[in-house]
């Protein structure tokens, strides 16, 4: 059982074992409090709008570490295990780690502003999920994948069917503006990798005008 383990764990990413460790705990730990009724997590750590506007601004990326229910937690843990797996392979582990904290602020963000006045808290790591697959399209774009192993389609249009399919998934439960909350996970992402292809072509144009310039120089 302990090899099995192992070899299931062995070629997941450093980035991505802390994640998922840091996933796992807090799931036991919030879990632990609501079985044996000692303590719950939800109520200073989920993101409510009213309570952020009163000072506990620090829900804005605790909400991520608490999930919704045993399924939203296994779900989201292996999406994350193959996402940023894929996407750490590309990148730095600290480049993952801050990439799925901009999802995480950004959804949240969106709840603050789209849903202050309600009362009911945003758990759940969906948003970095949704933040992961625009990255996996993003970044691996035309390569090909083999979605659900039997079609085999460019990563950037499966990306695209998996956010559909899974913000499909959540609206029974949801509802559409949880739905739409939890997407800016992804749209923010979106951004802030629109905005870092642009500060890497400008420092690279810079670059090479200051060489040109060196050389005329001389």
């Amino acid at each position: 059982m302990r090899t099995s383990w192992y070899r299931f764990l062995a070629p997941l990413t450093p980035g991505v074992r802390v994640l998922l460790l840091v996933l796992t705990v807090s799931y036991l730990i919030a879990f632990a409090g609501l079985f044996f009724h000692a303590y719950d997590l939800y109520g200073p750590f989920a993101l409510s709008g009213v309570d952020f506007w009163k000072g506990k601004l620090w829900q804005i990326v605790t909400y991520a570490l608490l999930p919704a229910t045993l399924f939203d937690f296994l779900f989201n843990w292996l999406m994350i295990l193959f996402l940023g797996s894929c996407v750490e392979r590309v990148w730095s582990r600290r480049r993952l780690w801050a990439f799925c904290l901009v999802s995480t602020i950004a959804a949240g963000t969106a709840k603050v502003l789209l849903d202050a006045p309600s009362v009911r808290p945003m758990v759940g790591t969906t948003p970095v999920v949704f933040g992961l697959l625009a990255a996996w399209g993003y970044l691996c774009g035309n390569e090909k994948v083999l979605l659900y192993f039997i079609w085999e389609m460019p990563i950037r249009q499966a990306a695209i069917i998996l956010t559909v399919l899974s913000a499909l998934l959540m609206l029974p439960c949801s509802g559409p503006k949880t739905v739409l909350i939890m997407l800016f996970g992804g749209l923010g992402s979106l951004v802030w990798l629109w905005i870092e292809s642009k500060i890497l072509r400008a420092r690279s144009s810079q670059t090479v005008v200051s060489e040109r310039m060196g050389r005329l120089e001389l």
